[in-house]
């Protein structure tokens, strides 16, 4: 397999960069808006709940140094999927591999945290996050239906997350059709994200 060195410092790797599988991805220009909302530092402490392919804990780990990444996955796909785009793209993640909720309080503490797939436990993984969570600490939460950005917005903010916000991404790409260019758009992404203060 092909390994990459990607060193620039915006978040984006292109997604035909990734080894993707059956499996979901954010797609480069949600990943993009994810990390701007997680507010990265160089020593962050980053946990990717239903990390899918891994593309926004591949690109935390790139952000994040002198930091620590963990990525959370039910399905056996998405992690064999995970090591397999972490050593493209030569970077080092932990897998834990299985529940979110079992795996997130087996984490002792971390200051980002983004929620990609919750296999139905969103209140329950939202409320251990907090848990865990440091001072100041970021939550991100992505969604694709309203019933997700209804709950998590209602959650975040009852259980005392700050700057609770919702950010609707809608892109649309170009496609050539013979000597024309048609936008086509990608499905809208709901990116909601709170603070702990």
């Amino acid at each position: 397999m092909k390994k990459i060195c990607w060193n620039y410092r915006t978040p984006g790797i292109p997604d035909e960069l990734f080894v993707r599988g059956n499996v979901p991805m954010t797609k480069e220009e949600v990943r993009a808006i994810t990390l701007s909302k997680l507010r990265l530092r160089e020593d962050s402490i980053v946990v990717d709940v239903g990390a899918g392919t891994g593309s926004i804990a591949i690109e935390a780990a790139q952000l994040c140094p002198k930091g620590k990444v963990i990525a959370i996955e039910r399905k056996e796909e998405g992690v064999a999927l995970i090591r397999e785009n972490c050593t493209r793209f030569q970077v080092e993640v932990e897998i834990l591999h299985g529940n979110a909720a079992h795996k997130l309080k087996a984490i002792e503490v971390f200051d980002r945290v983004i929620i990609g797939g919750s296999g139905g436990e969103l209140e329950e993984i939202i409320q251990l996050c907090y848990d865990k969570l440091t001072k100041d600490g970021r939550i991100v939460v992505n969604s694709i239906t309203l019933e997700t950005l209804y709950t998590s917005i209602q959650c975040l903010e009852k259980i005392g997350f700050s700057y609770v916000e919702a950010v609707s991404v809608n892109v649309a790409r170009g496609r050539k059709v013979g000597r024309y260019t048609l936008m086509e758009a990608i499905n809208p992404i709901y990116v909601i994200s709170g603070v702990k203060t």
